[in-house]
């Protein structure tokens, strides 16, 4: 035994000096070269290798390299990579700033790039900046971050997401969202789902040279999104714990509307003027004698109190003076409103040893709503581990859960019930609880309890049976996310210049909604309903890298990229609806007796795609780049299943030319170069097959048509041409000019088809579209001295889109497709004036255009011989046509501004849009004359007797004519939002050693503060279209305080 353990023993020792004789150790310290401040956590590896590690709290390093080993590489971000040669056994570095960024490592498709190397369009949002803003949702960090994108402002609801526009709008019937990756796999998922605080970075991806790795899902642009990691090295530990709290209110205001006294001076005029021109009435002077004594009867409610009902409006047509407002609780808005907050807490641990790093994060996000019964709650886990098993051997796994609950208040639907539209209907003499109005006093019930408006007792003209605050209270709209997933890889080391590695990818997604209506008030009266929707995505993505880099006679640069990958998805949707309640108290579809409806249904998608990419670079100075992909969906038959997609890049690095290099304010000068295509198969999963469904044949089971199918159904084909320069001026200066071409081929069409089909319309690929725009980025110092730093940014972009193939124009709400114009190009009625002798709207008449074959080809504004307008006071007479107003910005984008002084920074914000228009819905509809129902200030200017000239019509109930939805609500999208300021102090690195720890930041932010529109109340943000709804819930503000501890 004791020969057995010598002879082990002497093994161990030969084994030891022959690893010390074939490594050595070196040490050494990482500083600032600024300040003199040493730097943790910059990674210090062999050049050629994989061996590696980071500095620790102090900046000290030690690593053991092999004795062949030439060259250490020293980097960290914002600070300029350095290397050193490997000529001593203790190394110190000193790192400067890389204010220009020109060092920026970027995650591209499957892989990363610096950005000096990159031939395509791609934009990076790093950590930092998604550490200084305070939001629930990652994707409301994109408004403003870079050129090309446009967002909506989504909705206020806590946890909602905006939607995202990536250069234009390059579809007519599909998705124009960009594909989601995550940590290198698709992701279908909320991105609302996903916690801020476990993102490294978020990298967008612009053009085809790109995007095209990704084929078939890559048309509308790509956002890659990359979680955090650890750090390997030497034995190392860092714990983050990050807490915030602060008040969500209202961003925006509500639309104005007139008071109870101007309310009833106005809906008397109304009223006399509808018995007038219906002819009860000789004249109008008669008519509005009646009127002015009589209108109570028409809005049924006098908050006067102890004004008689037929001496509210006076003779003259103005109100008593005595009427006082003696009714409670008229402001429908107030009775919504509760004090918002949000409060987030985050605790991540991360660290690694030589072989393996780690990173945990546990999350918790609480944010209730400015809207009662609006909240949202999240709690969020990851855990990403990654291993050097062996030399040439890496394995890793990403996992992540997450829990959502929310109520989300009411739907955003336009129903009596929805909050929003309610209160901005009602004007301000309907209270919302029952009183007397002989007395104002509330009616109580037989518990002393007030009693909720349902209009019914007193007549109420508008919304009787209903009462958006009861049913908001006593209705329920709730629904929990969970969400599981997992991302795993093993990297294979083949040799030092090929690697091949396989990637595996697992979503899942399960959604539960119950909405409940009460029995009591509203559309589940007097039974009261339930409905359940319950839905399970799952998704599974496979894909085998091989990846060759290597370096001919130090100049000749080459990298080569094979690839496969298999995408698959499942989701299965089920849906409950039932009536008439049983038992109180208990919300589960087995206490409703009676089923409306009880639906599921699965669907599956696949898609295959095998790639490659090459590139070259002559001596880090000329950059050629392709890359290729074949796709195969089962969205399509399998005639037509598969697509090809490539792209090609090139970039020339001006500033490495000697001619060039000899003009020191040069830092860097690239121009660049790509074409590619890219296709888009959002078509559903089965849209190219004929397909049944099951439907009622009275009292018998029945099966009937449902889609014609097509299929010959293929891709949507985005082709862009992109060409920018990109800078970097007397070391202070970075920025890129930049333009595009993206056209959009065999986009889906609902091609219109005879009657006798049975059905009206089958999917074609039979229209074209292109989008265009310059893109202009700027980011500099200002100031930059020892202690004081003013950077600015400023970022702009244009966009032109339009239609150049369409088989027949297609009319599609307020917009009309047509070969020439944009989807965004208003159609509408063209408002001349008001008739100054009666008051009524006068349209200009739209006549129709025709070829040679009598076919008509457009429109155009119609004009009698002698060159006068023809008008029309008939709605329907007025026609429609293009009035040359685009939703589309002719110019969009973001100027930030920071403001450093030792540790404190002050950073603001502002996005912009110039040059759309909207229409405008909602003021349109505050200025009709319906009873009961209120009005914006404006119609105070309406016209009342002959000679009046005013752009405001009379105002008369029931008559469509005069606010016939035309040009003339269309109005600037213009805005200047103040999109987010934050003041933060870093505590200093001495102050934090005496105390122990590594970093220390305090911070107050606030987002959305304020927009700034053409008229109060209106969102110009709230879709692309250039619309809005009237029963959105408004975007939201926060203010938000919070601390960032590590140590």
């Amino acid at each position: 035994m004791k020969k057995i353990t010598l002879f082990f023993s002497i093994l161990i020792f030969m084994g030891t000096m022959l690893v010390n004789a074939q490594t050595k150790l070196i040490t050494g310290n990482v500083k600032s070269a600024q300040d003199g401040q040493s730097i943790p956590g910059v990674s210090v590896s062999v050049k050629g290798t994989t061996l590696g590690t980071i500095t620790d709290i102090n900046g000290n390093y030690q690593l053991n390299v092999p004795n062949d080993a030439q060259t250490l590489i020293f980097s960290f971000v914002g600070m300029k990579t350095i290397e050193l040669p490997i000529d001593r056994t203790i190394i110190d570095a000193a790192m400067e700033n890389d204010v220009l960024g020109l060092e920026e490592v970027m995650v591209v498709a499957y892989g990363t790039a610096k950005k000096e190397s990159l031939t395509g369009s791609a934009a990076v949002i790093d950590d930092k900046m998604i550490e200084s803003r305070s939001v629930s949702s990652v994707a409301q960090i994109l408004t403003g971050s870079t050129t090309g994108i446009q967002t909506s402002s989504g909705s206020g609801q806590p946890g909602s997401s905006p939607s995202i526009r990536i250069r234009g709008v390059g579809t007519l019937n599909t998705s124009a969202a960009p594909l989601i990756i995550l940590d290198g796999i698709q992701y279908e998922g909320n991105i609302s789902s996903l916690n801020p605080g476990d993102i490294a970075s978020m990298t967008v991806l612009k053009d085809a040279s790109s995007t095209a790795l990704y084929g078939s899902r890559a048309a509308n642009g790509v956002i890659i999104i990359t979680t955090k990691k650890g750090s390997k090295g030497v034995d190392n530990l860092k714990v983050t714990v990050k807490a915030q709290g602060g008040l969500i209110s209202q961003a925006l205001p509500y639309y104005d509307a007139v008071n109870a006294q101007d309310y009833y001076e106005l809906q008397a005029e109304a009223f006399a003027q509808g018995r007038f021109q219906s002819g009860n009435a000789d004249n109008i002077t008669d008519s509005r004698a009646y009127a002015y004594e009589n209108i109570f009867g028409q809005l049924q409610y006098n908050p006067f109190v102890g004004i008689p009902n037929d001496q509210i409006v006076g003779s003259d047509g103005k109100i008593n003076p005595n009427a006082k407002v003696g009714f409670p609780d008229l402001d429908w808005y107030d009775a919504a409103k509760q004090q918002g907050y949000r409060q987030n807490y985050d605790l991540s641990v991360n660290g690694g040893s030589q072989k393996a790093s780690y990173f945990f994060s546990l999350g918790y996000l609480d944010e209730r709503g400015y809207v009662i019964k609006s909240d949202y709650e999240r709690i969020n886990s990851r855990l990403n581990i990654d291993f050097n098993i062996k030399e040439w051997l890496q394995i890793g796994t990403n996992n992540y859960a997450s829990i959502i609950t929310s109520d989300i208040g009411s739907l955003e639907s336009a129903t009596y019930a929805n909050p929003w539209r309610n209160a901005r209907m009602t004007p301000p003499i309907y209270p919302v609880y029952l009183v007397d109005q002989a007395t104002g006093e509330y009616i109580l019930d037989g518990a002393g309890e007030k009693q909720y408006d349902g209009g019914g007792k007193y007549s109420r003209p508008i919304n009787i049976g209903r009462n958006a605050i009861a049913e908001l209270n006593w209705n329920s709209d709730d629904f929990r996310r969970n969400n599981l997933g997992n991302r795993t890889y093993a990297k294979f080391i083949l040799s030092k210049c090929l690697t091949a590695t396989v990637n595996a990818g697992l979503d899942i997604q399960n959604y539960q909604y119950k909405g409940f209506e009460n029995a009591e008030i509203g559309d589940g009266a007097p039974t009261g309903r339930m409905t359940e929707t319950r839905y399970t995505r799952t998704t599974l993505n496979l894909n085998q890298l091989l990846e060759y880099k290597k370096t001919f006679n130090d100049v000749h640069n080459i990298g080569a990229l094979l690839g496969h990958e298999s995408y698959s998805r499942k989701y299965t949707y089920q849906r409950g609806f039932k009536n008439q309640f049983i038992v109180s108290g208990i919300y589960e579809l087995n206490n409703f007796v009676n089923t409306s409806e009880n639906t599921s249904y699965t669907t599956d998608k696949r898609v295959e795609g095998y790639f490659a990419r090459l590139k070259y670079n002559y001596d880090n100075k000329y950059y050629l780049e392709g890359s290729f992909r074949r796709d195969g969906s089962s969205a399509f038959h399998k005639d037509v299943r598969w697509g090809n997609f490539y792209s090609v890049g090139a970039s020339w690095r001006i500033d490495q030319e000697p001619v060039i290099a000899n003009y020191d304010f040069i830092n860097s000068l690239k121009l660049r170069a790509s074409y590619g295509e890219v296709g888009n198969d959002n078509i559903g999963s089965y849209g190219y097959q004929a397909l049944y469904e099951t439907h009622p044949n009275a009292e018998s089971p029945g099966i009937r048509w449902s889609t014609v199918g097509n299929s010959a159904l293929t891709w949507e084909v985005n082709k862009t041409f992109d060409v920018a320069l990109d800078f970097a001026l007397f070391n202070r200066l970075s920025g890129s000019i930049e333009w595009y071409n993206r056209k959009s081929d065999d986009l889906l069409y609902e091609m219109p088809l005879p009657p006798t089909m049975g059905l009206m319309e089958q999917p074609r690929n039979i229209a074209a579209m292109v989008n265009s725009g310059l893109e202009l980025n700027l980011e500099g110092d200002i100031v930059r001295s020892e202690y004081f730093r003013w950077n600015m940014s400023i970022m702009a972009s244009t966009i032109k889109n339009e239609i150049t193939s369409i088989p027949d124009p297609f009319v599609d709400g307020s917009k009309r497709w047509s070969k020439g114009h944009s989807i965004y190009d208003f159609w509408l009625r063209k408002f001349y004036d008001v008739d100054p002798q009666d008051g009524a709207t006068r349209f200009h008449v739209w006549e129709d255009v025709v070829d040679k074959n009598n076919e008509v080809i457009g429109s155009k504004l119609s004009y009698d011989d002698n060159g006068n307008p023809v008008l029309t006071k008939d709605r329907n007479e007025a026609n429609y046509g293009y009035v040359g107003a685009s939703a589309f910005p002719k110019l969009f984008g973001s100027i930030g501004n920071t403001f450093s002084y030792k540790g404190f920074s002050l950073s603001a914000l502002l996005s912009y849009s110039l040059g759309g228009k909207m229409l405008d819905g909602i003021y349109r509809n505050m200025l009709v004359s319906t009873v009961g129902e209120s009005y914006h200030p404006d119609v105070k200017n309406s016209w009342r007797n002959p000679g009046d000239v005013t752009q405001f019509p009379r105002l008369q109930y029931s008559e469509p004519d005069l606010y016939a939805t035309s040009d003339f609500f269309l109005i600037s999208s213009d805005y200047l939002n103040i999109r987010n300021v934050t003041l933060s102090y870093d505590f200093s690195p001495n102050t934090l050693t005496n105390w122990g720890l590594g970093q220390l930041s305090v911070f107050i932010t606030g987002e959305n503060l304020y927009m700034f529109t053409a008229r109060k109340g209106m969102n110009p943000t709230y879709n692309f279209s250039g619309t809005q709804s009237g029963s959105a819930y408004n975007p939201s503000r926060s203010v938000i305080l919070g601390f960032s501890l590590q140590f």
